[in-house]
């Protein structure tokens, strides 16, 4: 590169030449400062060293010039004399290897000049990686619904798909049921949903209907409406009977009546207490989710557990014992109590008059003369009860048989349960329900009795 200085001034020579021959060099030097032969002062020199830059220190190296009287240009290396021992070329850069020369540790300076390039280099390359990792992370989290992305349907879906929302389940493992389900595209985009809608805390657990391909937003509201879960939610109501239970599974299921019939009357496969005689009043009123792969026989055992549950946490059968009654016998109490009573609150006093009757010893009551068990043996709850059927002689007609009858009347609740368990203190005989006030009014006399039958009639009650 002529009329340029490939080596910088100012640098320590590797002190193999001495300061005669230099000043013989600037002796030999023309008016111009140019050698005889016509070279610049800056050019070439026939002994490979620089004319100025020698320190005090006659042993300092030149840290451009290795000990076989390589150079380097800027921080690249090159041999002095070139290629057969000839001058160097002035395009040595080109073909430069970036390599040290001669591994004897000059090449400090070189590796700091690099250092700038190597580390946008090195900057270069992370932004690449980056780029490359953020473009996967796109791609998976499209494709799985996790990582970076909340990949989401749009609109409301097609077809049907069926969800189990498990019981305590979070948001988070909804969202795995939906995406394995692909109700959802992702995890992440319904748990952001759900995050911004505080009604989603609200969310029951059970079997719902939903469809393929959904939103996340429309996911979620569908969750929300109770349509969703309807064909797969099953309740038994408080005061049913087996009887109703039964019609209800057939039509909801589709299953055979008889078949349905013929498990109810083999109650020991469903998992009954010992003290149970049937099955009547042992499917606990609740409501329930139907899985749609249980069988007859796995539902109605799953109604018969809660009733073993919910009567342990009230213990049933400890508080029956205390009371000197049977545990069959209270449930056979609350069933009719169930029947009987218009509101909740007048469970005990009911429960009352019904141990009263039991245990009258004065003669007026030597039944329970309850239409309640009458009606459940004619299967007749509308309207009155005919003179045939009042008289007919069968066990569950209290008009006629002394005592209770010989099981359950329906399915009582926890509070008819309680009720049987923790009857109200009072001497009442009599009880009745008010047609128009819907409270029940109790009597402990005749006389009081005639004053509520009077009442009774007057509201448009029938005999």
């Amino acid at each position: 590169m002529l009329g340029e200085d490939p080596y910088r001034r100012g640098r320590r020579s590797s002190g193999h030449a001495d300061r005669r021959a230099v000043d013989r060099r600037q002796a030999d030097r023309g008016p111009d400062g140019r050698h005889p032969d016509g070279y610049p002062e800056d050019g070439y020199h026939e002994d490979g060293y620089p004319p100025e830059g020698y320190a005090d220190d006659p042993h300092a190296r030149d840290p451009r010039v290795d000990s076989r009287g390589d150079r380097r240009v800027g921080d690249r290396w090159r041999d002095h004399r070139g290629a057969g021992g000839h001058e160097p070329r002035d395009d040595a850069e080109d073909w430069d290897d970036g390599w040290d020369g001669d591994g004897d540790g000059d090449g400090e300076e070189r590796r700091g000049r690099a250092l700038p390039k190597l580390i946008a280099v090195l900057l270069l390359v992370a932004v690449l990686v980056g780029v490359g990792i953020f473009g996967i992370g796109k791609v998976i989290g499209r494709v799985s619904g996790g990582g970076y992305t909340s990949a989401d349907y749009p609109g409301m879906g097609e077809g049907i798909a069926v969800v189990q929302v498990p019981d305590g389940a979070t948001a988070r493992q909804i969202a795995v049921e939906l995406q394995d389900a692909d109700v959802t595209a992702s995890v992440s985009a319904f748990v952001k949903a759900a995050s911004a809608n505080p009604k989603s805390l609200g969310i029951q657990p059970g079997t719902y209907r939903l469809r393929s391909r959904m939103s996340a937003e429309a996911a979620l509201a569908a969750l929300l409406d109770p349509a969703s879960s309807a064909p797969f939610k099953f309740v038994i109501k408080e005061g049913m009977t087996v009887r109703q239970v039964l019609q209800g599974l057939h039509e909801r299921l589709g299953t055979p009546l008889s078949e349905l019939e013929a498990i109810a009357r083999s109650p020991a496969q469903l998992g009954v207490p010992s003290y149970a005689p049937t099955l009547e009043g042992y499917l606990f009123p609740s409501t329930y989710d139907l899985d749609p792969g249980s069988t007859p026989v796995q539902l109605l055992t799953s109604f018969v557990t809660r009733f073993k549950k919910e009567t342990a946490s009230i213990g049933l059968e400890t508080k029956a014992a205390a009371i000197g009654v049977k545990p069959a016998e209270i449930v056979t109490i609350a069933s009719i109590v169930e029947k009987e009573v218009a509101n909740a609150s007048e469970g005990p006093q009911v429960a009352r008059v019904i141990y009263n009757r039991l245990h009258d010893t004065t003669g007026r009551f030597r039944r329970l003369d309850m239409d309640s068990t009458t009606r459940y043996a004619e299967d007749e709850y509308e309207g009155p009860l005919t003179r045939d059927q009042l008289n007919k002689a069968n066990p569950y007609n209290t008009r006629a048989v002394a005592s209770l009858p010989p099981g359950a009347i329906s399915n009582p609740g926890i509070w008819a349960l309680k009720s049987a368990l923790e009857p109200a203190d009072g001497s009442w005989l009599y009880f009745v329900s008010m047609p128009q006030s819907k409270v029940t009014r109790f009597a402990a006399t005749s006389e009081e009795w005639a004053a509520l039958r009077a009442q009774y009639l007057a509201e448009g009650g029938k005999e």
